[in-house]
């Protein structure tokens, strides 16, 4: 599992930022492709209050990957820093979502800690890929 380091204070209802993360493959590497010709690490700032939008990458939904079930694992926080999970419809056509291939959470920023996440996934053959992304909280890399 992967670890977050999260601090800082609740003072709005509703999350101005929003992080998007588009999980994909660059050289046999899962990375953040939101900008598809210039991947980054799969890393999260989590210095505020946010809205965290995983999608998976086109090219790994045409290879028939989805999110499990459960999109996420988030150990030992118990609702206090991070809401639930919300599928959010997203698919290769406007008209024809595809299930399982984006959802949201939001961090609360209420309590400082240190927290392990996975994100889960399943291939095309039904096989379920647990990722577990290195993490910069801006106080460094926690693996």
């Amino acid at each position: 599992m992967a670890t977050i380091n999260a601090s800082g204070p609740l003072d709005e209802p509703v999350p101005s930022k929003v992080v998007y993360v588009v999980v994909g493959m660059e050289d046999y590497t899962f990375m953040n492709v939101v900008d598809p010709k210039n991947p980054e690490r799969l890393t999260l700032d989590l210095q505020e209050r946010c809205e965290l939008v995983f999608t998976l990458s086109d090219s790994l939904i045409k290879a028939g990957w989805t999110f499990q079930n459960r999109p996420i694992s988030i150990a030992l926080d118990y609702g206090v820093n991070f809401s639930s999970y919300v599928w959010v419809p997203y698919g290769l056509e406007e008209d024809k979502p595809i299930p399982h291939t984006r959802f949201k959470i939001i961090y609360e920023c209420k309590r400082m800690g240190v927290y392990d996440y996975s994100l889960l996934m399943r291939d095309k053959f039904g096989q379920n890929i647990d990722l577990d992304p290195d993490v910069d909280n801006g106080a460094g890399q926690i693996p």
